[in-house]
This record gives structure tokens, C-alpha cells and sequence, in this order.
């Protein structure tokens, strides 16, 4: 465990932000305070995160609440946080922003922190526990958003017309990656893996929106390794459209754009 996972258990310990254990360097944890810090420690050593233990976590410059419901934020998403904002200020139409699989709903709520005025915005999750914590992560910011519980973009096709910028970090890893990967073996699975080399769930939203005929510029976020996949399907489904791919900070393939 590197300093600043320490620093972190042990301000979560106290209760107290970890800028606090830097400006009181002489402060000395109670008997209660120094076990709740054992218990923490141990829970990190066997494969839970710092952000699982104290159900926080920063993204974007904002402090989410996180817990076994959904999906802990990732830096990489940023990008389609940076993204979208650029395309909704360039953007002279009227839009609507529908988040699909809003999980903690940390990007709709990035984006919308991010705008110089609101913007009409839907967040959709199969999920009603996800809905509970994305529902709590909102009003903790004042921001107005509309949730509805359905299966990608169903609840919204009979509410919604003009132009839509969707976004959705579906789940897009294999069963062999989850299995892989120990430092996910604490988070819901349901949010992770996807069935069709973990590319069915943006399928079928691809299918929704053929089907639909919705007017939007759609965001997806991939596993680097998906991408001549995805293209296939993008292109099978939504013939016409534009496709651009953004590299993350790694230089990944990591952000579709269809437009």
C-alpha cells in the first residue's frame, strides 16, 4: 500500500479530510480510531480498493459517493466527461443529454457542473440500487436531473425528440478480463462484463437507436482492444454515421464518437 492510500484510510479513520492529517501532523488516533484503521488496512490488503472502504471517490475535481451498487469511477472516463462538454458548448441546437447505464451518474454530473447553464438531462439504469447512490451523488451537487430505471434507452423513446447527446460507459469487459483483473474482484460484476466479447449491451443500444431513428451524437467508452469491433458494429447498424476515436491519457483507443 503506497503514502496516499495510508493517508486516505487513515483521514477516513477519523472522519476528517486527509488535508487535515497535513496541517495537524502532531494529531494522535484514539484506540477506536487506530482499530477502525486495522480493519481498513486489512480490507485494502485483500483486494479492496481505498475507494470500496470509504465509499468515496474524486472524479473530475468532485467527490462521489461510491458503493458495491456500481461501478467506481475511472480517470479514463474523464475523457468522455472533456469530450461531451466540448460538443455541448459548440453545439448551437437545443439538446437533450441522456446518460445510458449511469451507474454513480458521475458523468452526467461532471458535465453538468462543467456548463455555464443547465441542459436537460436524462439518467438511465436497470439497476435501482445504482439509482439510489446516482440519485444521492445529484442532489449533493443541486443538479437536476430526471432518472428512470429501464434497459438502455428504453424509458426515454416515447419521451424524447430533437437532437440527444448520449453517453454510456456500458459494461464492455469479458469473462476471461474480469477474471484477470483481482483489482475489480470487489466490484458488481453486472457493471463490468458484458456477453459478446463484452460488446452485446452497446449492441443492442445501437440497435435502439437504428430502430428509433433518434437524432444524437453518441459517446461510448471501450476497451482499447475493441476497436475494429466496434467499428463493424457501428457501421452494420448506423451506415451513415461519422466515427471518431479518442486515445486516452495512455494513448489507448478508449473513446468512441458516432455522429
Amino acid at each position: 500500500m503506497d503514502l496516499i492510500d495510508f493517508d486516505l484510510l487513515k483521514a477516513h479513520a477519523i472522519k476528517k479530510p486527509k488535508e487535515f492529517l497535513y496541517s495537524h501532523p502532531e494529531y494522535r488516533l484514539s484506540i477506536w480510531e487506530w482499530l477502525k484503521l486495522k480493519y481498513f488496512i486489512f480490507l485494502r490488503n485483500h483486494g479492496y480498493s481505498v475507494a470500496a472502504i470509504t465509499k468515496h471517490k474524486e472524479f473530475y475535481g468532485l467527490d462521489f459517493f461510491v458503493n458495491k451498487h456500481v461501478l467506481i469511477p475511472r480517470p479514463d472516463t474523464e475523457l468522455m466527461v472533456t469530450e461531451v462538454i466540448e460538443e455541448i458548448k459548440k453545439t448551437n441546437e437545443k439538446i437533450t443529454l441522456v446518460d445510458v447505464g449511469t451507474g454513480s451518474s458521475c458523468i452526467p454530473i461532471s458535465v453538468l457542473k462543467n456548463l455555464p447553464e443547465p441542459v436537460p438531462t436524462y439518467a438511465i439504469d436497470i439497476s435501482s440500487q445504482a439509482l439510489k447512490v446516482a440519485k444521492k451523488n445529484a442532489e449533493n451537487y443541486g443538479i437536476k436531473i430526471q432518472f428512470l430505471r429501464g434497459n438502455l434507452l428504453e424509458p426515454i423513446l416515447q419521451k424524447i425528440s430533437g437532437k440527444i447527446i448520449s453517453t454510456a460507459n456500458l459494461p464492455y469487459l469479458t469473462e476471461q478480463q474480469f477474471k484477470n483483473e483481482p483489482s475489480i474482484a470487489r466490484e458488481p460484476k453486472n457493471a463490468l462484463v458484458a456477453k459478446n466479447n463484452g460488446l452485446a449491451l452497446y449492441e443492442e443500444l445501437l440497435q435502439q437507436i437504428k430502430t428509433s431513428g433518434l437524432d444524437a451524437t453518441i459517446f461510448l467508452e471501450i476497451d482499447p482492444s475493441q476497436t475494429e469491433a466496434i467499428n463493424k458494429l457501428i457501421t452494420k447498424y448506423l451506415p451513415e454515421s461519422k466515427i471518431e476515436i479518442k486515445k486516452d491519457l495512455g494513448g489507448l483507443n478508449r473513446l468512441v464518437k458516432i455522429s
